[in-house]
């Protein structure tokens, strides 16, 4: 792994790490991360990160890194991460007994029809959506993915409202 690369990736995890519980699998990282960071050449980065997200997997939210790089950066990625768990769960923690009735009167949009397998399906929806407005506001100007208040609610601005012509 290139050191550049190296430096990206362990950012994020570094983010994400300060806010995660306290657990073994949390500590090994930190500490395999600080080992990887003495690492003289591309290959012990590439065992060390190897290691890193074999253990992360057994950190609930852990950062994936699958794909094309992203093109944000790890506060960037970190901002998006942290709103998107916190839709999470919001959902979460409504009630078992408000979701049959809720999978009822909110369906999938579009062409796609149909309604949500489970509450586990809706929600990961809801975080899809969340994390989308969050990357149009970005996009629009709107938001830089950065601004976010002491509590962490992200400082989006709302898109302008559309203007309606006055039928006459």
């Amino acid at each position: 792994m290139k050191e550049e690369n190296w430096n990206r990736n362990t950012e994020i995890v570094t983010l994400f790490l300060e806010e995660a519980e306290d657990t073994q699998h949390k500590a090994v990282v930190m500490q395999t991360i600080t080992i990887g960071n003495e690492a003289n050449d591309d290959d012990m980065r590439t065992v060390y990160w190897t290691a890193i997200r074999n253990m992360g997997k057994a950190i609930e939210g852990f950062p994936s890194f699958g794909g094309k790089p992203s093109s944000l950066t790890p506060e960037q990625e970190h901002n998006v991460s942290t709103v998107c768990a916190v839709v999470q769960t919001a959902f979460a923690t409504i009630p078992t007994e408000h979701h049959e009735t809720l999978l009822k009167v909110f369906l999938p949009h579009g062409r796609t029809g149909g309604s949500y397998a489970n509450w586990d399906a809706y929600i990961e929806n809801e975080v899809r959506i969340a994390k989308r407005n969050m990357m149009t506001a970005k996009k629009e100007g709107r938001w830089d993915l950065l601004d976010m208040s002491e509590d962490g609610v992200p400082q989006i601005t709302a898109p302008a409202e559309k203007e309606v012509e006055a039928e006459e």
